[in-house]
Order: structure tokens, then C-alpha cells, then sequence
């Protein structure tokens, strides 16, 4: 014989109720970093396409290569290059289709060439590339100089070999292009040397130096490209000696490659602290990471000064990036696992984990 189920007690209902809305409530207030996309480099040959707003998985890309070692996107923002650990192949990936478009490689026979440098034309039609060659001989490797190369992406072809600005080979080449891709920016470590992108002749000088400040030594500025910038600027801390008093400055300093200025500040003595633009570029990020004192550091740009200094757990290699919407920051780079953390409070929210270790991270606005 059957028995009906008893039926559920008011304070039951109440509480099953109360429960439901306090889940449900708790799944609307969790933090979301925005609606952009993620790719993240694996070191099983991989690029992984993943959901911004839920961390989750959306697709994956086989990298034909290898190990992606480094990712590069396109201006458009329509494809993805990426290069191997031996940094010999860079592979192009259609973003639409998620598919590889082929890839190239300069190394032949004896010869290897390792690409050090890659900066890519803004209406993707060519792409400047330092290079390094070794050829083995029978009883040694022949080792040549650091070159740049003019690279045409349809053809698969070098159609240049460019000279070094000011006739001085360097072990890094800091390249900017303008937003239209008319021109090309080489800085130097006092100068920036200005080249039209299609003949490659210099047709400008601009005199960093004096732009910043007659006064300070040589600075040293990365000229960081970020997607949260304004097109034709860059922004990014800066460092400079006093060459009277022999300290070690820091600040921030925005370039209008259009208008050939800079705009800096400085924020007082040298620290061991990186930067990330966040959106709206009114805040920017960094970390100190010293052992046992890693640190993150907020950059007040309206008001021109550094903000919060708060300890964190840290871990070993971090890199930094903020989320498309400004509100998270990701903590990533070692191991398998994005770590969030909230902007403004600057307290761990929760970790996301991965089938496989990272090797490098773009996070693309939509």
C-alpha cells in the first residue's frame, strides 16, 4: 500500500525558500571580469579559446608548431600568431574559424634562424622581424648578426633587409607602427627614429630626451602595447637616473607617437614594480615581486600618483592583466590555474585551473 508523501511544514517551505534565494543571490554577485575572450597557451600545443564571464572552455586550437610559446594579435584583432619555444615558426590563426591559416619559418638545411622580434604591420600586410641565424659547420656553429627583415604575411616572403637606425646593431628592437601603418617608431636609448613604413627611409628624428627632461639622465621606458590604450599612445612606467644626486627615479610617462610628445610624471624612487593599463585608462595596476614581500600597487593616472601598496600570497613567474571590464584581476603565467583578484579591494576572489600549464595569455574586449 501506498503511502502519500507527507506533506512540507511551512517553516520548512520558508527555509527551502530563503535557501534557494540566498544561492541564487549568491550566483548573481559573483564577480565577473567581463565578456571578452581569453586565449591562453598550453605546454601540450595548444590555444585555448575560453569564456571570460565564466572562465569556462568554449574551444581549443592545435598548434601545429608546438609548444606556443608566445602569442601576438593582430590590430583587427581577426587573427592570432603564435611561436615556437625554438622561436623558428609563427603560426596564423583565423580567430573567426578558430583554424590554422599555415605557418612560416626562415630556417633551412644547416641554417637556423630564430625570430627574437615580431611587430606586426596594423592592416596586417607585413611584419618587421628581428633575426639571429646559426649555421653548423663541420666543426663549429657560425653565428650571425642580429638582423631586421621586412616580412610580406601573404606572400611568405622577406621582400628587405632593413639597415639598424644609426648604423648600431642591438640585441632588441623596440618598434611601434602608427595607428594607419604609415610610419614606423625605432627607439633608441635617447632618440626615436622615424621611418616610412613602405620605403623604409627615416624621415624623422625625435629627441626622446629633451621631450622628457634636460635635466634626467638616460631613461629606460618598455613602451608597453596594450588593448586598453588609446591607437597612436603608449603608456607605461619609465625609469631615470639624477645624474646629481645618482638615484634611481620612476614615473609614468604617455607617448602621442602622432604628435611626437611625452607626457611623464614621477612618482619618486625606483621600485621592482610592473604595469598593466586597465580600461578607461584612468587606473593602472602593478606588482612588486620580491619574495616574501610580493605586493600589488594601484596607479592613480587622473591624480598622477600611486595608490594602494597591499601584500598578497603571490607566487613564483606572475604575470598581471585586468579584466575587460576593469573589475578583476588575473594573476597568471605559472602553472595551470588564473588566479582572481578584485580591483578595488585588491583581496583573492577565487581560482581558475586549467588541463594544462600556461605559456602565455591574451585577454581580447569584445
Amino acid at each position: 500500500m501506498r503511502h502519500a508523501p507527507a506533506p512540507l511544514r511551512r517553516p520548512a517551505i520558508a527555509a527551502a525558500l530563503l535557501l534557494a534565494g540566498a544561492t541564487s543571490s549568491l550566483a548573481a554577485q559573483a564577480p565577473s571580469g567581463g565578456n571578452g575572450t581569453i586565449y591562453y597557451g598550453t605546454y601540450d600545443k595548444k590555444v585555448l579559446v575560453i569564456d571570460e564571464a565564466s572562465m569556462a572552455v568554449r574551444d581549443s586550437m592545435t598548434v601545429a608548431i608546438g609548444i606556443p610559446i608566445g602569442l601576438t594579435l593582430s590590430a583587427d584583432r581577426s587573427k592570432l600568431y603564435a611561436i615556437d619555444a625554438a622561436f623558428e615558426k609563427i603560426e596564423t590563426f583565423d580567430l573567426a574559424s578558430r583554424k590554422s591559416l599555415g605557418f612560416f619559418t626562415l630556417s633551412e638545411g644547416r641554417t637556423q634562424v630564430r625570430m627574437r622580434g615580431f611587430n606586426i604591420d596594423p592592416k596586417d600586410r607585413f611584419a618587421i622581424l628581428m633575426v639571429k641565424a646559426a649555421t653548423k659547420r663541420s666543426d663549429r656553429w657560425e653565428i650571425g648578426k642580429n638582423t631586421l627583415l621586412k616580412y610580406d604575411l601573404a606572400k611568405k616572403v622577406v621582400t628587405d633587409t632593413i639597415p639598424w637606425p644609426d648604423g648600431k646593431e642591438r640585441e632588441f628592437a623596440q618598434i611601434l607602427f602608427s595607428p594607419d601603418g604609415a610610419y614606423m617608431y625605432f627607439f633608441t636609448d635617447e632618440d626615436v627614429l622615424v621611418y616610412d613604413a613602405q620605403t623604409l627611409k627615416q624621415v624623422d628624428k625625435w629627441d626622446l630626451q629633451r621631450s622628457v627632461d634636460d635635466g634626467l639622465g638616460n631613461w629606460n621606458f618598455g613602451f608597453p602595447e596594450s588593448l586598453y590604450d588609446e591607437p597612436g599612445f603608449s603608456t607605461g612606467l619609465f625609469r631615470t637616473t639624477d645624474p646629481v644626486n645618482h638615484r634611481t627615479l620612476m614615473g609614468v610617462a604617455r607617448v602621442d607617437l602622432a604628435k611626437r610628445t611625452v607626457d611623464f610624471y614621477s612618482l619618486g624612487p625606483s621600485e621592482p614594480v610592473g604595469f598593466a593599463l586597465a580600461p578607461g585608462r584612468q587606473r593602472a595596476y602593478g606588482m612588486r615581486q620580491q619574495v616574501g614581500n610580493y605586493q600589488f600597487w594601484t596607479f592613480d593616472l587622473e591624480n598622477r600618483r600611486v595608490g594602494q601598496r597591499v601584500e598578497f600570497e603571490g607566487r613564483p613567474r606572475m604575470g598581471l592583466t585586468v579584466s575587460t571590464n576593469g573589475s578583476l584581476l588575473y594573476v597568471h603565467t605559472a602553472g595551470a590555474t588564473i588566479d582572481l583578484y578584485d580591483a578595488q579591494t585588491l583581496k583573492y576572489v577565487r581560482t581558475a585551473t586549467f588541463r594544462a600549464d600556461m605559456t602565455d595569455i591574451i585577454v581580447v574586449p569584445r
